[in-house]
């Protein structure tokens, strides 16, 4: 049970046997073409018309035209977009791929999840991600059929910032209905909770008892919450206090990093059995974005 709830960054990129190479590490993406050749890299972007390959070689940039498959999933398959019916929400894996390739992303990494001991999304086991050094991206319940998405920033408190303006945009891309992306841009102070057909949307500011000091943009699936819920031990065994995570300001604590990388690390295991090597992405001085390790 945990660990269909809680698959975590090992199932986030393909080919997981070939982590255990160098080369593996740093090409976790296929890309198959009409005359069979197979190249391997980091997609670090994948539009309607092109896919741009980060090889060992340098940037390839392939139009889709030539490309008969594209591997990106843990499982071999080629994926290259969810379909998700209208009251559903997309997989975990879905939105973190199109996360990694956006623009205003420099770092991206898995971090502990922090314990909500109240509110909407009380005891809910979710896996939480870091983007930046203050946006939050959390999936909760089964990451393949999340109840929950939520997105925070912390130390922006205006209601119109530019980084919750992105993230509107980003999350209304994975909405399919019209009368959805209309209540999540909507959300106001004075319009926290709204509903279109089976989501329902939520806004949670900083100063909330389950604020924890940033503000918070949820679309959720209201039927599946208490389904989602674990009693208080189980919930304990899966999640930090904010504060062995966070500073107050909601920065990462550089103290506990290490410490932190290996309680991640050890859950990691406990729940999938391997050692995984990768935890996440950053985009370096020219924009590519390069495999972040455990090390």
């Amino acid at each position: 049970m945990l660990a269909t709830r809680l698959i975590l960054l090992l199932a986030f990129l393909p080919t997981v046997s070939a982590w255990a190479a160098p080369r593996g590490e740093e090409s976790p993406d296929q890309v198959r073409l009409n005359d069979g050749t197979e190249l391997r890299g980091l997609i670090v972007q994948n539009t309607p018309d092109m896919v741009v390959l980060e090889t060992e070689q340098g940037e390839a940039r392939l139009p889709k035209e030539y490309i008969r498959r594209i591997d990106d999933a843990p499982n071999g398959e080629a994926v290259f977009a969810d379909i998700v019916d209208q009251d559903d929400l997309p997989s975990w894996r879905s939105v973190v791929h199109d996360l990694r390739t956006h623009d205003s992303i420099r770092v991206f990494e898995q971090i502990p999840p922090t314990a909500i001991d109240n509110g909407l999304l009380r005891n809910i086991p979710y896996l939480s991600f870091r983007a930046n050094e203050r946006v939050e991206f959390n999936v909760y319940g089964d990451p393949e059929s999340p109840v929950a998405l939520e997105f925070g920033i912390y130390g922006e408190r205006g209601p119109n910032s530019k980084t919750r303006q992105i993230f509107r945009e980003f999350i209304a891309g994975h909405l399919g209905d019209r009368n959805q992306i209309r209540a999540l841009y909507s959300l106001a102070p004075d319009k926290r909770d709204l509903r279109a057909g089976k989501l329902a949307f939520r806004l949670i500011l900083p100063d909330d008892p389950d604020g924890y000091g940033a503000t918070w943009i949820v679309v959720y699936r209201p039927g599946g919450l208490a389904r989602a819920r674990l009693s208080n031990k189980a919930y304990a065994a899966m999640t930090l206090p904010f504060d062995a995570v966070n500073n107050p300001d909601g920065s990462l604590r550089s103290d506990k990093a290490a410490e932190n990388r290996n309680w991640l690390q050890d859950a990691m295991e406990a729940l999938t059995g391997n050692e995984p090597e990768l935890r996440g992405f950053y985009r370096d001085k020219n924009g590519v974005f390069r495999v972040l390790t455990a090390n």
